[in-house]
């Protein structure tokens, strides 16, 4: 699944540390194929998106750059390999429960912008984060990626994905939140709530711990920025059918159904249907998705004309692509080529 494609405005609220610190972050954008000019052009629809490679490029400089992996963006610097740091004191706690306190009590270590706080309440397990007095963070970035490393991490470490009964946020909802849909795989998202918080089933959080430090080597070889976004090693329905559509897609298969996905689950329509709306989504959206984000990421890597793309995401005329991707993101694929360049 790597043709993924992000909100821009992620993008610029991860920037604002780095702008703040005076980092002149142009030539680090453009190296990863980001016009600047285009990312914070007032008129590009609020559609706009980055393929995602190029944002987790961005961030990791981002980090190098500031020597901080809360990007500038924290009340302080957050040291470099805290999060890999983090998941070694969490390996050996045996089961979820444990491990998402010692996730808490680590990160409380840096007295860093949260309180990081694990609650127990009528069969709920809560993982909070309480702002500190006089401290706050530049934006909401830093507490959308602290929640949802936190989920996917433990997703990983019991080697299932677990079910987030709902997230709350402690401000209001931004014009951004459909995003949150994937962030948090379509848990009922509370906004304006005193603090910022997962809830998940204590039967979950009881759940054994299968992964082990060998395969834990091998799991922060990768970016944990990644995580934001996609799991690596498991995989919900969700995912699952976005992958078999991007295969068929390259294969030239663009009229991949429902009827077919389901088939190749070896499950029902009706089940698959059911197991997606789960998930805040249905099979039509994905294909959508998915067929816009391979578009994108053909769009900034130039390699291509527009009338190939068009043939290569199913599409037997440039104009009914170029009518889909305006649909898409509010720009024709000319304009967002050029925008992007």
């Amino acid at each position: 699944m790597r043709e993924i494609a992000i909100a821009s405005i992620f993008v610029r609220n991860l920037l604002e540390g780095a702008e703040l610190q005076g980092v002149n972050y142009d030539q680090i954008l453009l190296c990863n194929g980001i016009s600047k000019l285009a990312l914070f052009d007032e008129t590009q629809n609020r559609e706009s998106r980055i393929p995602l490679e190029s944002f987790a490029a961005v961030a990791l400089e981002i980090m190098r750059v500031l020597d901080d992996e809360f990007l500038g963006l924290a009340d302080k610097k957050q040291p470099l390999g805290s999060f890999n740091m983090m998941c070694r004191s969490c390996i050996s706690a045996r089961t979820i429960k444990r491990s998402i306190q010692r996730a808490a009590n680590f990160w409380n270590l840096f007295d860093n912008t949260y309180q990081h706080q694990v609650l127990t309440s009528s069969g709920k397990v809560y993982y909070q984060l309480i702002p500190q007095q006089q401290k706050q963070s530049l934006n909401n970035y830093v507490a959308e990626a602290m929640l949802s490393s936190i989920h996917r991490f433990h997703c990983w470490l019991a080697g299932q994905f677990i079910p987030l009964k709902s997230v709350s946020l402690s401000y209001a909802e931004p014009e951004y939140s459909s995003e949150y849909s994937r962030l948090f795989y379509g848990a009922p998202m509370i906004y304006d709530q005193e603090v910022c918080q997962i809830e998940l089933e204590t039967r979950h959080s009881n759940l054994d711990i299968v992964q082990t430090s060998d395969t834990l080597d091998a799991y922060l070889a990768g970016t944990n920025l990644s995580l934001l976004y996609q799991p690596k090693h498991y995989r919900v329905i969700s995912d699952q059918v976005r992958q078999w559509l991007e295969k068929n897609i390259k294969q030239g298969n663009y009229q991949a159904t429902l009827k077919q996905a389901a088939a190749h689950f070896q499950i029902s329509q009706q089940v698959l249907h059911r197991r997606l709306q789960t998930e805040a989504t249905s099979f039509k959206e994905i294909k959508m998705q998915t067929r816009r984000d391979i578009s994108i990421n053909l769009l900034f890597s130039e390699k291509h004309k527009i009338e190939e793309i068009a043939t290569m995401v199913g599409f037997s005329e440039p104009s009914a692509f170029i009518r889909a991707f305006k649909g898409w993101t509010g720009s024709t694929p000319l304009n967002y080529r050029q925008k992007n360049r």
